[in-house]
């Protein structure tokens, strides 16, 4: 039996749009090596014997990095790099395609810990903190980013920042890029997303707790006291405002409105790095010269396909089909006309 879904508005692309096929920069400055353990069920306080080990560049830019070579975009990626660590993640971005732009610095490159349980598909992600970057090599990484920025570019900037990098990092490279008339995309948390927040960056990618928090939030909001989070930052300048929650439908606003997009559902089995194949999925279609319609679908989709996969990132040979079709679209708000 055939189902019919809802027949909504889509999405309006802002007046703001990159031009199709222009240079992606991809900043991440604390990247990681991802050792990922799979356990049958996962005890507190016990011995476990991993049924199974992989070890592949990680942090966010890295699986922002993989997602999109996997579908075609040529891609540079800047961030700081040290130690033993730094060996086999350069080696794999080569493999992958990826020009790598990271600052070498004296520190080592952090190691996280994903640990999956395969009866339930939960995650445990131990994050180490990551380096100390000295002034001088900070320095350095800036001076190589912001020679590369081009008008037109796409400034991609994802993750934590490690010990010695500034909060105000992702909004000074914002601020730089505006000047330049390149675009910023920015998926981050804590005080560095509250900052960026104030630059308007092009677009911001984040999830709902994130966001609230940024603004200084404590409370739980509802769905209404959201929409109206995202419009104040249309307002501020932001061209897109896309806040995730988790498997659930998610929101995207724009100075023409904000939609409620459906995610599609699935037994998950791993879904660490769902929301960075989105963010990368979401920028390749962009990059294809596809609009915000057809991104929203792709990055929707990438982030499920993500989650059915033990690895993070889109794989060799994965396809956002059949569930890039089964994405639909709700208004939440019209030019200020809710629904």
């Amino acid at each position: 039996m055939s189902t019919t879904l809802p027949q909504n508005p889509s999405p309006i692309t802002p007046e703001a749009w990159p031009p199709r096929g222009r240079r992606v920069l991809l900043v991440g400055p604390n990247p990681a090596m991802d050792r990922i353990h799979t356990v049958e069920v996962l005890a507190p306080g016990s011995v476990h014997r991993s049924t199974s080990i992989s070890a592949r560049a990680g942090g966010k830019s890295s699986i922002v990095g993989r997602t999109l070579r996997r579908l075609g975009v040529e891609v540079s990626m800047f961030g700081f790099l040290g130690g033993p660590i730094a060996t086999p993640l350069i080696r794999e971005f080569e493999e992958l395609g990826i020009e790598d732009k990271h600052t070498k610095i004296s520190e080592d490159t952090r190691v996280t810990t994903v640990v999956v349980e395969l009866s339930s598909g939960r995650s445990t992600v131990l994050n180490e903190p990551g380096p100390l970057v000295s002034k001088s090599e900070l320095s350095r990484f800036e001076d190589t980013l912001f020679h590369n920025i081009r008008a037109g570019d796409l400034i991609v900037c994802t993750g934590s920042l490690p010990r010695g990098v500034g909060d105000d990092c992702y909004g000074r490279i914002s601020r730089m890029a505006t000047e330049r008339g390149a675009f910023t995309a920015i998926d981050a948390s804590g005080e560095p997303l509250s900052m960026a927040l104030k630059s308007a960056p092009w677009c911001v990618k984040c999830n709902r707790q994130e966001f609230t928090q940024a603004l200084a939030i404590t409370e739980d909001v509802d769905d209404a006291k959201l929409i109206e989070l995202m419009r104040e930052q249309t307002k501020r300048g932001s061209s897109i405002v896309i806040v995730t929650m988790g498997g659930s439908d998610f929101l995207a606003a724009t100075q023409h409105g904000v939609w409620r997009i459906h995610v599609p559902q699935i037994d998950v089995v791993n879904a660490t790095g769902s929301g960075d194949t989105f963010f990368g999925s979401f920028i390749a279609a962009i990059w294809r010269g596809d609009d915000l319609e057809g991104a929203l679908r792709d990055a929707t989709a990438g982030g499920v396909v993500n989650a059915l996969q033990l690895e993070a990132g889109l794989q060799v040979g994965a396809s956002l089909e059949p569930y890039r079709s089964q994405v639909w679209f709700g208004t939440a708000m019209l030019e200020g006309l809710r629904r």
